[in-house]
């Protein structure tokens, strides 16, 4: 089963194309503004590497958040019309999961921090097993101080809020921040489509209707909108 991979939830997006469990083709970007940009070419890029049409997947993986807003609405509207345009299924994976699932992380549980802006992390711990991260501590939108408070042990860190807040967690932590030695097993994009290929059997979704985003938290957009309603309503 070839399934695409996307992952637009961070400015360093991914792509991936698995084939009968490996992965034959990745492309990640370099952090930058105007990723999403190359989001479509690195789809073709993918594809050609890996010796393969659109048509020829069977089926989609996306990161469904949390992330950048804008990155995730960029990559769900791209999985949309593969989508439309191939009519094959697809399976929504949460970005601090699909993350988690990139890094060997023997005897310690791994927290996901991805940079939510304003002083925050979007953040989880999971517990990676053979079937995949289990989470011990759930997602949610919180301040770095918030997030060493919840670490009790010493725990694998990776996601780039961690470079934000390196000297945060090390002052704060102690032993208890441990980075990984080497690089990542694979991109997320990688471990969006490894995630999602056990689900297929039971998720696969074919309703776009169902495809939605995980923002944990408003957008600056509707928590405008919505002081502005408060201050007609007073």
């Amino acid at each position: 089963m070839r399934i695409l991979g996307i992952d637009s939830s961070t400015p360093g997006c991914s792509v991936a194309l698995l084939n009968n469990g490996t992965i034959v083709s990745e492309q990640i970007a370099d952090p930058q503004p105007s990723y999403s940009k190359f989001l479509l070419q690195m789809v073709d890029q993918v594809l050609k590497e890996g010796e393969a049409r659109l048509d020829d997947v069977d089926g989609f993986a996306v990161t469904l958040g949390p992330g950048s807003f804008t990155g995730l609405r960029i990559g769900v509207s791209l999985l949309k019309g593969f989508i439309l345009a191939t009519k094959k299924p697809f399976v929504g994976i949460n970005s601090l999961e699909a993350l988690a699932s990139t890094v060997d992380s023997p005897g310690l549980p791994v927290c996901t921090a991805l940079d939510a802006r304003k002083q925050e992390l979007y953040a989880a711990v999971f517990e990676n097993t053979n079937n995949g991260p289990v989470p011990v501590i759930p997602e949610s939108a919180l301040a770095p101080e918030a997030l060493c408070a919840a670490i009790e042990a010493p725990t694998l860190f990776i996601g780039n809020g961690v470079e934000r807040y390196r000297d945060l967690f090390r002052k704060s932590l102690g032993d208890r921040f441990v980075e990984p030695e080497g690089p990542l097993k694979y991109s997320t994009a990688a471990g969006v489509a490894r995630l999602a290929a056990p689900r297929f059997d039971t998720q696969n979704n074919f309703d776009l209707n169902q495809l939605h985003i995980n923002y944990i938290r408003k957008s600056e957009a509707e928590l405008s909108l919505g002081g502005s309603l408060a201050e007609r309503r007073s």
